[in-house]
């Protein structure tokens, strides 16, 4: 079922992607073609996208004019401002949005159920995971595989794997030619912890060709 294998797609908004951005992503403008390009794959061909994005007021926690890059940063992805929007392709599948408050378990379930989704998680910190519908929406998903991509790998792209590896019964990959960092850690570093998490390490074509395998 197509319903098996979810992308996830992570903080692909102007302010991260474009060095025009708040918080630019030092060569984030390089992955926007791959990131159309999953999208446009995995929409097209039935599969459902799941996605976070920054959803910030100037009194989130994160948000600092005095930041340490570590667990403050700079305003960006301000609700409603331009530079939170996604960038690239997104396709003709309706998207749903999950908001920071709970939405309960009835809710949830009606967007997890339906046969291709595209679903927007928003919140107010790094880790998507403090949004208190998220578990619960990975939970009514169900899904075998979750494809994961987007920015920053550093950050916001790791909690999301390490979020996604305390469900058990999920096979984790990550895209390494769709995702950038913020150099804070190195990248190899990072993906070596991943490994050792159980993630499996991939690009986008080489995916492609498990899928065709099966």
């Amino acid at each position: 079922m197509k319903k098996a294998t979810v992308f996830w797609d992570v903080d692909t908004q102007y302010d991260f992607m474009d060095p025009r951005g708040k918080l630019y992503v030092p060569g984030a403008e390089g992955i926007i073609d791959a990131v159309s390009e999953i999208r446009r794959f995995a929409l097209e061909n039935g599969f459902s996208i799941i996605a976070d994005i920054d959803w910030h007021s100037p009194t989130n926690a994160e948000i600092s004019e005095t930041p340490d890059f570590k667990q403050t940063f700079p305003p960006h992805c301000i609700a409603g401002d331009p530079g939170g929007d996604r960038v690239g392709y997104l396709g003709d599948v309706p998207i749903e949005y999950v908001d920071t408050d709970y939405m309960g378990t009835d809710a949830l379930r009606k967007l997890a159920a339906r046969d291709q989704f595209h679903i927007v998680i928003r919140k107010e910190s790094i880790d998507v995971f403090s949004n208190p519908n998220t578990d619960e929406l990975v939970e009514l998903t169900q899904p075998k595989s979750m494809v994961v991509f987007g920015v920053a790998l550093d950050f916001c792209v790791y909690y999301v794997l390490k979020g996604l590896a305390k469900h058990p019964n999920i096979r984790l990959y990550v895209l390494k030619d769709a995702v950038k960092g913020l150099d804070v850690r190195p990248e190899e570093e990072i993906f070596d912890e991943l490994r050792r998490m159980g993630v499996v390490i991939t690009d986008f074509d080489e995916f492609k060709r498990r899928l065709q395998c099966g």
